[in-house]
């Protein structure tokens, strides 16, 4: 697929090349708008879960500030999972990359008449910035860290020149087109879970006997959408017991998606009846409903990480050195947590003892962990 991605891109900058002509370039007099004039909203975010639970406290601040304002959103199959029942938004569009439903689709955003556009992909897109323009003809195009395409937004925030912040904070500044201090809009903002996959949550932890206070209740995800961020399996097992060995309240719950079930399995095979694995067949609601139920997470670099922050789970989190990403995303609102490998490919050299190093540094406020 990887090797598809150059043609895919050589294909978009042809496109962009015979018809950015037709496209509109920014207001250059933009004030910010006046959210109590704006009745409905659109927000562009087809990409991964990750991206979108980061997005969650831009929709809260927004409509902490104006909540007459409906929001909708344009998502993707991958992270629609996260918000189908979510009541945030009054609309839930999708793009599939398919012509013809993406057709039908704009037909029928355009038929919503948005009062503004907000392309929350954080680079120069020509799917965003022609969606963008599509989406709400002749209306204000808000953007964020546009470099190529800055001119055809009406307000860009570009938060590469030398900003080291967390993607949330950074995102939070297109707010500021509304005239929103993003400094005054707190930085968590969980997933909407509904009472069906929290009692789904409940009622496994009672079969597991972990739903008592005085069990600790430790996160393992095991699953990462690329082979790079899977750690060795010896390694997994020396982690945990480790862990285990420190507390004997400790127990583990093992989270895995069900491609790396059989996987999940053999690990918790090593172990006794401390370690548990999630029921089989979660969705990402239900596999949510029981990360706010931890007292931890580790996980590599993946949408958990920021799913159990919002939920403010602690979060120890593995990374790979690329280009220092994990300043962007590492565990938001932690001094420490980001576990970071020492080469840009992979989470492979990441050792045991930092893991379990920083693990200790994370719940040395809630677990007596012994050295």
């Amino acid at each position: 697929m990887n090797k598809l991605k150059p043609i895919e891109h050589k294909g978009k900058a042809l496109f962009f090349g015979l018809f950015k002509r037709f496209l509109k370039r920014r207001c250059r007099d933009f004030t910010p708008l006046k959210g109590d004039k704006l009745h409905k909203v659109l927000f562009l975010r087809p990409e991964k879960i990750g991206d979108m639970v980061i997005s969650f406290p831009v929709f809260d601040g927004l409509q902490e500030h104006y909540p007459h304002i409906k929001i909708s959103i344009l998502a993707s199959p991958r992270n629609d999972a996260i918000i189908k029942s979510d009541p945030r938004f009054d609309k839930i569009f999708l793009y599939r990359k398919n012509l013809w439903c993406d057709v039908k689709e704009m037909l029928a955003i355009r038929r919503e008449k948005y009062d503004c556009v907000v392309d929350m992909i954080w680079d120069d897109s020509v799917t965003a910035l022609f969606l963008s323009q599509l989406a709400a003809p002749g209306k204000p195009r808000i953007g964020v860290g546009k470099v190529k395409f800055r001119e055809y937004y009406d307000f860009n925030y570009d938060h590469r020149r030398g900003n080291t912040g967390h993607i949330i904070e950074n995102t939070l500044k297109l707010l500021t087109a509304f005239g929103i201090d993003s400094d005054s809009i707190s930085g968590y903002a969980p997933p909407f879970l509904d009472t069906p996959s929290l009692s789904k949550a409940e009622g496994f932890l009672r079969r597991v006997a972990l739903d008592t206070p005085d069990k600790i209740k430790i996160g393992f995800n095991l699953s990462a959408g690329s082979p790079t961020r899977i750690w060795a399996e010896e390694k997994s097992v020396e982690l945990l017991k480790r862990i285990l060995d420190a507390d004997c309240n400790c127990n583990v719950i093992i989270f895995t998606v069900s491609a790396d079930r059989r996987r999940a399995e053999r690990l918790r095979r090593r172990f006794n009846e401390r370690v548990h694995l999630v029921p089989d067949g979660l969705n990402l609601t239900e596999a949510s409903a029981v990360i706010s139920k931890l007292d931890v997470l580790i996980s590599p670099d993946t949408s958990l990480v920021h799913i159990a922050r919002a939920l403010r789970v602690p979060v120890v989190g593995l990374y790979s050195r690329f280009q220092k990403n994990f300043l962007l995303w590492r565990p938001y609102d932690q001094e420490v947590g980001a576990v970071v490998s020492g080469n840009d490919g992979n989470i492979f050299d990441i050792s045991v003892n930092d893991v379990f190093k920083t693990f200790v540094h994370v719940t040395k406020q809630m677990i007596p962990v012994e050295r």
